[in-house]
């Protein structure tokens, strides 16, 4: 099964549906902070959704190369989710997506995961190009790249509805020859 272990107390694991319940219990959790950013968060699925129907889709999208949906384990807790939206082979690009409960925020776990995971797909997936996409009221979000070096491409107006809103995407980037993680 895939797994990074990024230090001796992180790691990032595709979710297997054993861990639905879990992550069913962490959305509901963080779900007043998630919803406030992410559309899928306004309606938390069933942890037998997860198990029958979601979890599966994420496995099969891993099996099929065109992405995948982790969690994020500290000291063998779920404390979130970091992913691959998608991986276009075409074009060597793809999109990382993520999300983080309320009580681990602040502690440079993300930012380290992402530093992580943009140098898998430079490394092991051989692309050249990295996505983020986040509100620019996301503050939080938005600072991933940014301690990253990512390359602000502009500003995608009104791209993002959330609960009759509309709000504007900021667009980062990091190219394979500008990468220097920090490790």
């Amino acid at each position: 099964m895939f797994k990074i272990q990024i230090d001796a107390n992180l790691s990032i694991n595709l979710l297997t549906p054993k861990y639905a319940e879990t992550l069913v219990e962490s959305l509901i959790k963080n779900q007043s902070v998630l919803k406030e950013w992410l559309i899928w968060a306004e309606t938390i699925p069933s942890i037998e959704e997860y198990q029958k129907t979601i979890i599966p889709m994420w496995l099969q999208k891993f099996a099929d190369n065109n992405g995948f949906e982790t969690g994020i384990f500290f000291q063998n807790e779920l404390i979130g989710m970091v992913g691959l939206h998608y991986i276009d082979q075409t074009n060597k690009a793809t999109e990382i997506g993520y999300w983080l409960s309320n009580t681990m925020q602040g502690k440079g776990i993300m930012t380290r995961v992402v530093e992580y995971l943009v140098s898998y797909c430079f490394d092991e997936l051989n692309l050249n190009r990295v996505v983020i996409r986040a509100a620019v009221e996301n503050q939080k979000s938005r600072a991933i790249p940014q301690r990253l070096g990512f390359k602000k491409e502009g500003i995608l107006r009104e791209a993002q509805q959330i609960r009759g809103c509309s709000y504007d995407l900021a667009i980062y980037s990091m190219l394979k020859d500008e990468w220097k993680p920090n490790k």
